[in-house]
């Protein structure tokens, strides 16, 4: 029994320094993926931002060719340009009992 006791305690050091280790690596990688999170984000955020810029460009340059036509095709295409808005619907059926 007396020689039982020093492998359970060398076992339960082991244990321990184990279970200190997974404390570190946990904490490390909880730094590492909240950076990656972080750029992610960021990279997502940039690639939402470009196609926006796009849009505004584009309805400026749309602008930019209306003001240019008379002062009677304006009013009319202006009321148009206005009214144009680019949305992304979603078409749900409707079910019949």
């Amino acid at each position: 029994m007396n020689s039982s006791l020093p492998e359970k305690e060398k076992l339960l050091s082991m244990l321990t320094e184990i279970h200190d280790q997974l404390e570190e690596l946990e904490i490390v990688l909880e730094a590492s993926f909240s950076d990656l999170r972080i750029q992610m984000n960021n990279e997502e955020l940039n690639k939402l931002s470009a196609p926006v810029q796009r849009l505004s460009k584009l309805e400026e340059e749309i602008d930019k060719i209306n003001s240019t036509t008379n002062e009677t095709n304006a009013e009319q295409n202006n009321s148009v340009t206005k009214a144009l808005k680019l949305e992304m619907g979603f078409w749900l059926p409707i079910e019949y009992e």
